[in-house]
């Protein structure tokens, strides 16, 4: 798997910390292509996510939807996609 690199190297990097913290899994479960069922996130540690990630990136309101299928790389590029609106 490659590198991601620059300002989306550092938001995974960021999202990665949060969701080890709040889903109390290994660094190393934290993938790209892990989703939050993979995480054994349930929807209140889904809620507690959304919400560090919220106060992290002032996105308002994170209105992306994390569901069991949500992957950690889907909540990088909605961020992505907001920080480049902003």
């Amino acid at each position: 798997m490659a590198e991601l690199k620059g300002k989306e190297g550092e938001v995974f990097a960021k999202v990665k910390e949060i969701i080890i913290r709040e889903a109390r899994v290994e660094e190393a479960s934290v993938t790209p292509d892990a989703t939050m069922n993979d995480l054994y996130a349930d929807s209140a540690t889904r809620m507690s996510i959304g919400d560090e990630l919220d106060r992290e990136y002032e996105l308002g309101v994170l209105d992306v939807d994390l569901d069991e299928d949500t992957t950690v790389q889907d909540i990088v590029n909605f961020i992505m996609e907001q920080l480049d609106e902003a």
